[in-house]
């Protein structure tokens, strides 16, 4: 029995002290306690020891974040030994409210993560700091005092706070954890105090917009939402004191911005005359003015870019077959071409609108995005070929040839109507000059604005035919009918066949877009265990382990951008790879210490396997497609 209590004592002590390795010293006052933690139990060959503050915070206290808002102070940690430097980091803070000040900070239990350089690999690893904190309620205390560290010699193990600090610094905003967070403009407004912000965010949501700046005495309020259309967000910063605001102009300034999951930092100028962005403006007569010029260029440059090419062909060759005509008939030959434009530009704004109220993400060109839609289009494209290749006998069914009746003929307003209607729905997709600018303010704007742009960028198109319209005699500078107009036609055939190519290799990039998502569904990891992953290895088969969790948004972004496209599911079909998945969401000793073994305690974390290999690839935390592929093919194995 003594025997027994002996041991279990012993092992007691052990799991004591294997525990008091990876944590330091308590620094306690009567609202916090403070002390160094450590994700690893030992130092292996680490060069930077993953550690983290933890605060232990009485209720209704707080700390502060880097920047503390209105009042406070972050809290600093000053190493002995100036050697060791600390790289800190910063999970997304939560906007805290006493008497009306605003301030950005942490409450309950805190973990802030950190490395430690340590300087004398395979040696035991010392630490020894001194830490400078305010913590708040309603009132403010400085906490001061020495924090250590201390970690033995010996392969480095995964410790119980391993996961807790790779949570933590899974909160911290970068642009990977933030993929959907798109900053449009930020203006400087002097007369109100204000800081414009315009930005496209998740469905919409936006949360809070944290701001900070370098030069002293600034704090900025809550942002308040000036408007609001789909993703799209102008939102009003206050600039708070009594500094002059003027001072801010041309400042770069840090924007941590949360919307839903979703976090991110942007460094960003800000300007009185930012012009990034004219929806800035959007707010003033003079900004919309300068958008519906915008939009009327872009129309008329339309005109001559490659995609309305072909319908251009057909335009001057309606011109030629004009000019024996009256001035009146040539009058109408034009507006009916005119009209047809104008016509399909209303019909895309109020197709637009209704997408729009039935919640759906709209865009310039997205009926492109539709195999119907580019199927029909590939039958009008082969229908006017078909026209002006005098192809009268081919088997056309019956509702083609009535739409194709006056192309066929080209008699009647119809045709010019219909050749204005095929300009604008090749159009679309066209991103000339201008247009892009105009496009992306009628998408992101109230209802009258995208009626408006639209319609004016309509007129733009248009207007080549409206000036044949106003002044018929400008015909007379086109050369006279002639045999060679057999030639344009036949010019114009060519070049409508290679819209038509066009279309169909886009029509093959949306279903081919359809077979990736299937491929995308039919991914198959197995889940990973070690036994799972030593038993896949000894197939002698390349392997690939992804070591992920839900609350790690830089994970899922690699597997969006990179590891679930469909070159990728490609490369490792192709080079027999076994897939394994550990999904760290929840604790799991088993994957924490498969982490610390390759001398990583946080995700995302992915290696490949292979007997070609010497030593296994470890890839980069970002992924890109470049380095997937280059890696696949490092690790296929040479059948011969």
């Amino acid at each position: 029995m003594k025997r027994f209590l002996f041991t279990l004592v012993f092992f007691f002590l052990s799991g004591i002290n294997s525990l008091g390795a990876a944590q330091g010293n308590w620094l306690s006052s009567d609202y916090a306690k403070i002390r160094l933690i450590s994700g690893t139990e030992a130092v292996g060959n680490l060069k930077e020891i993953p550690a983290a503050l933890e605060f232990q915070l009485e209720p209704g206290w707080k700390v502060y974040w880097r920047s503390p808002g209105d009042a406070g102070l972050p809290p600093e940690l000053s190493p002995d030994v100036e050697a060791q430097k600390i790289t800190r980091f910063w999970p997304v803070p939560e906007r805290l409210s006493i008497f009306g000040i605003d301030s950005f900070g942490y409450s309950g239990r805190v973990i802030l993560p950190l490395f430690i350089a340590h300087n004398n690999q395979g040696k035991d690893f010392s630490f020894r700091g001194q830490l400078d904190a305010l913590i708040c309620s309603d009132i403010c205390v400085p906490i001061a005092g020495s924090v250590s560290l201390f970690l033995p010699e010996g392969r480095a193990t995964a410790s119980v706070f391993a996961q807790e600090i790779a949570y933590a610094k899974a909160q911290v905003p970068t642009n990977m954890t933030g993929p959907d967070i798109v900053l449009g403009a930020i203006n400087l407004l002097l007369e109100t105090r204000t800081v414009q912000i315009v930005l496209s965010v998740p469905d919409g949501r936006l949360d809070d917009i944290f701001i900070e700046t370098k030069l002293p005495g600034y704090s900025f309020s809550k942002p308040k939402v000036k408007e609001k259309s789909d993703a799209r967000v102008v939102v009003d910063v206050t600039v708070n004191g009594n500094q002059p605001v003027a001072a801010l102009n041309n400042q770069n300034l840090i924007l941590t911005i949360l919307s839903g999951e979703q976090k991110k930092e942007i460094e960003a100028v800000i300007s009185t005359g930012n012009s990034q962005n004219f929806a800035n403006n959007s707010s003033s007569l003079s900004g919309y003015i300068v958008i519906l010029l915008t939009s009327f260029i872009g129309g008329f440059i339309l005109n001559f870019m490659p995609c309305v090419l072909p319908v251009l062909t057909l335009k001057v060759s309606s011109f030629l077959n004009a000019t024996n005509k009256s001035h009146s008939h040539m009058r109408r030959h034009f507006l009916a071409t005119a009209l047809g434009i104008i016509s399909s530009f209303i019909l895309l704004s109020l197709g637009l609108l209704i997408f729009r109220s039935i919640g759906y993400q709209i865009g310039w060109g997205v009926q492109f995005q539709s195999p119907i839609f580019l199927a029909f289009i590939a039958i009008i494209l082969i229908i006017f070929i078909a026209s002006l290749l005098d192809w009268v006998y081919l088997p056309i069914p019956k509702f083609a040839a009535k739409l194709s009746a006056p192309a066929a003929h080209n008699t009647g307003y119809r045709y010019d109507f219909l050749s204005g209607m095929l300009a604008t729905i090749l159009a679309t997709p066209c991103s000339a000059p201008f247009v892009g600018t105009a496009a992306a303010f009628a998408l992101s704007g109230s209802n009258l604005i995208l009626i408006s742009v639209l319609l004016v960028m309509g007129l733009g198109l248009a207007s080549p035919f409206i000036i044949f319209a106003a002044v018929p005699s400008l015909t007379s500078f086109l050369p006279n009918p002639g045999r060679w107009m057999l030639r344009i036609k036949q010019i114009s055939a060519f070049l409508l066949c290679a819209t038509l190519i066009w279309i169909l290799w886009i029509f093959s990039n949306v279903i081919g877009w359809r077979q990736d998502t299937l491929a995308n569904a039919k991914m198959n990891y197995q889940p990973w265990s070690n036994a799972v992953m030593e038993e896949a290895i000894s197939t002698r088969r390349p392997v690939f382990v992804d070591v992920t969790a839900d609350w790690c948004i830089t994970c899922n972004v690699n597997k969006l951008a990179v590891l679930e496209t469909k070159p990728i599911i490609q490369a490792f079909e192709d080079a027999n790879f076994i897939l394994l998945q550990a999904d760290w969401t929840s604790p799991n000793d088993e994957i924490a210490a498969f982490l610390a073994k390759h001398g990583k305690f946080g995700i995302p974390f992915d290696i490949i396997f292979s007997p070609q290999l010497d030593s296994p690839i470890i890839l980069p935390e970002i992924l890109t497609t470049d380095r997937m592929l280059s890696s696949i093919m490092a690790a296929k194995v040479d059948k011969n």
